[in-house]
C-alpha cells in the first residue's frame, strides 16, 4: 500500500493540469457543488458560443496553461508550464480583483453523473480552498490517491476471502488492483472513476463474505450499502444489484432450514441499507431535475434496436467478420484488442498517449495466457461453493459488459460516436487480479514466491514506461 500510494502521488504531480479525460467537467461540478451546493446544469446543447463549464476561476487558469488547447494534442499544442507563464497567471488573477468561483460557467457534460464522488473530492477542495485553481486541483487528485490505495486494499481483500488468507496470491491481487497503469492514472485524476473502482473492488469481497459465510447480516447491510454507493457515483453500477441479489440469496439458501424464515425478515431489513440511500438520491434527483435511471444505456436518437444486428456488432467486436454480416468495425483492429487491451493497458492523457505496440502486444498475450489458465481452473471446479462465487462474478461482470455494449451499439447507429473506452472495465479490476491470485495459488510452491515476484516487477516495470510516455509527451 505504501508503495502503491507513492505511486498513485507521482501520477497526481506528474500529470499536466486538466488533461485526463473529462477532467475539466468533473473538476466543474466539484467546485460548483463546493461553492454553491448545488448540481450543475445539464449538458443539454447550447447554441454557439456555448461557453465553457467551468467558473470565471477555472478559465482564467485553464487559459494561462492551455489545459483545453492542447487536451486532445499534447504533441503539437502541450500545456504550457513555465514560471512565467505562473507569473503572467498570478497577474491575471490580480487585475480581475478574485475572480468568481460561483458563477459555474455553461452547461457540464458531466451534469448527470450522481454526487457522490463530487462530494469526496470536495473535502481535498476545501482543504486547499484559499489557493489557486491548480493548487485545488492538485489537492482533489492527492486526495484521490487514497481511493487507490483503498483499492489494492479491497483486492488483498477479496483475494483473502477466496482463496483462503493466502498471503502471495493476496499480495499479487493487490498489487494488479493497485499498480496497473489506468488505476493510478484515473484514482490520481478528478473524475468519478477514482471512488467507482474501489467500491466494486469492496463489493465483490463484501458478497464473497456474503456467500461464504452464508449471509451474516453486517455483510449483507454492508453489501447493499457499497452497492448504493457505487450507484450513486456513476450509473454503471446498476450492473451490481443483479450480482448482490444473487449473492444474498445464495447466502441465505446457504443456511440452515430451520433459519431462513428468520434470516429472510432480517435480510429484507438489512436490505433496506440500498433502498434509503437510493430513494434519497430519486428524491433529490427529481428535484433538479435529472434522471436517476441508468441513462447511459439510453440510446440519443430514434433508431429501433435490433438484436440480430446487435449481436452482429458483438461479434465483429470480439471476432473477425463473417461474409454475410454488415461491417460493424469501430476500431482498425478488433475492438477487444484495441479497446479492452490497448486502452485498459494504459492510454493516457485525453486517450491521446500511448505506450509502444510492443508493450500493448506483450500485454494481449499475457493476458491471453491468464484467461486460459483461469478457464481450466474453473472447468475443474468441483466444490459448490466456488461455483456460487464463479457466478457471482459473472453476473456483475456480464451485467457491465451487457449494458456497455448495448450503449456503444444504441449510439452508432444513431450516427453518433462510439463511447467504449478501456477505462470502464477498471470496475472489475479485482477479478483481475483475483485471476492472477488464483493462478498464483495453482502454481508448485517452490515457485510461487518467484511467479509474485514477477507480477510485482512487470507492474512496476509498466509504470515507468507508463510515466515515461507521460513525460515525453507533455514535457520534452
Amino acid at each position: 500500500m505504501v508503495t502503491v500510494t507513492v505511486v498513485g502521488i507521482v501520477w497526481a504531480l506528474l500529470v499536466p493540469p486538466w488533461q485526463t479525460p473529462d477532467e475539466t467537467s468533473h473538476y466543474a461540478y466539484a467546485e460548483g457543488l463546493a461553492e454553491n451546493f448545488r448540481l450543475p446544469p445539464s449538458g443539454a446543447a447550447e447554441p454557439p458560443p456555448a461557453p465553457p463549464p467551468g467558473s470565471t476561476d477555472q478559465v482564467i487558469a485553464d487559459n494561462a496553461v492551455g489545459a483545453s488547447r492542447g487536451a486532445f494534442y499534447p504533441q503539437s499544442a502541450p500545456p504550457e508550464w513555465n514560471s512565467a507563464v505562473w507569473t503572467a497567471y498570478r497577474a491575471t488573477k490580480r487585475a480581475r480583483l478574485a475572480p468568481s468561483r460561483s458563477d459555474r460557467g455553461g452547461a457540464n457534460s458531466a451534469a448527470g453523473n450522481p454526487p457522490l464522488y463530487y462530494l469526496y473530492a470536495d473535502l481535498g477542495y476545501f482543504f486547499n480552498h484559499g489557493g489557486a485553481a491548480f493548487g485545488r486541483l492538485y489537492t482533489m487528485r492527492l486526495w484521490g490517491v487514497l481511493l487507490v490505495a483503498l483499492n489494492a486494499l479491497a483486492g488483498w481483500l477479496l483475494a483473502g476471502e477466496i482463496l483462503d488468507r493466502r498471503r502471495l496470491p493476496q499480495l499479487a491481487c493487490g498489487a494488479v488492483a493497485g499498480l496497473l497503469p489506468m488505476e493510478t492514472f484515473m484514482g490520481a485524476s478528478v473524475n468519478p472513476d477514482a471512488l467507482l473502482v474501489p467500491l466494486w473492488t469492496l463489493a465483490f469481497w463484501l458478497g464473497a463474505r456474503v456467500i461464504v459465510r452464508g449471509a451474516p447480516i453486517r455483510d449483507v447491510v454492508a453489501v447493499c450499502a457499497v452497492a448504493a454507493a457505487a450507484v450513486l457515483t456513476k450509473y454503471t453500477s446498476y450492473a451490481l444489484v443483479p450480482a448482490v441479489a444473487f449473492c444474498v440469496l445464495v447466502g441465505w439458501l446457504r443456511r440452515p432450514p430451520e433459519q431462513r424464515p428468520r434470516a429472510l425478515r432480517q435480510l429484507a431489513l438489512a436490505s433496506l441499507a440500498f433502498l434509503v440511500l437510493f430513494l434519497g438520491w430519486v428524491e433529490l434527483a427529481a428535484t433538479s431535475g435529472l434522471s436517476a435511471i441508468n441513462t447511459l444505456a439510453a440510446g440519443p436518437g430514434p433508431a429501433p434496436f435490433k438484436l440480430g444486428q446487435f449481436l452482429s456488432y458483438v461479434w465483429q467486436f470480439y471476432l473477425p467478420r463473417l461474409p454475410w454480416m454488415s461491417r460493424f468495425r469501430l476500431t482498425p483492429d478488433l475492438g477487444v484488442y484495441d479497446v479492452w487491451v490497448r486502452e485498459g493497458t494504459g492510454v493516457f492523457g485525453w486517450l491521446t498517449v500511448s505506450l509502444p505496440e510492443w508493450v500493448y502486444t506483450a500485454a494481449g498475450v499475457i493476458g491471453g495466457a491468464i484467461g486460459l489458465a483461469v478457464l481450466w481452473f474453473v472447468a475443474t471446479l468441483r466444490s459448490r461453493t466456488a461455483l456460487w462465487l464463479l457466478g457471482f462474478s459473472a453476473i456483475a461482470l456480464i451485467a457491465l459488459m451487457v449494458g456497455l455494449h448495448v450503449t456503444e451499439y444504441r449510439s452508432v447507429i444513431n450516427a453518433q460516436p462510439a463511447v467504449l473506452q478501456g477505462r470502464y472495465l477498471l470496475p472489475v479490476i479485482g477479478l483481475l487480479g483475483l485471476a492472477v491470485g488464483l493462478v498464483i495459488s495453482r502454481l508448485p510452491e517452490r515457485i510461487r514466491p518467484g511467479a509474485c515476484g514477477a507480477v510485482l516487477l512487470l507492474l512496476l516495470v509498466l509504470q515507468a514506461l507508463s510515466m515515461s510516455a507521460v513525460i515525453k509527451a507533455f514535457y520534452l
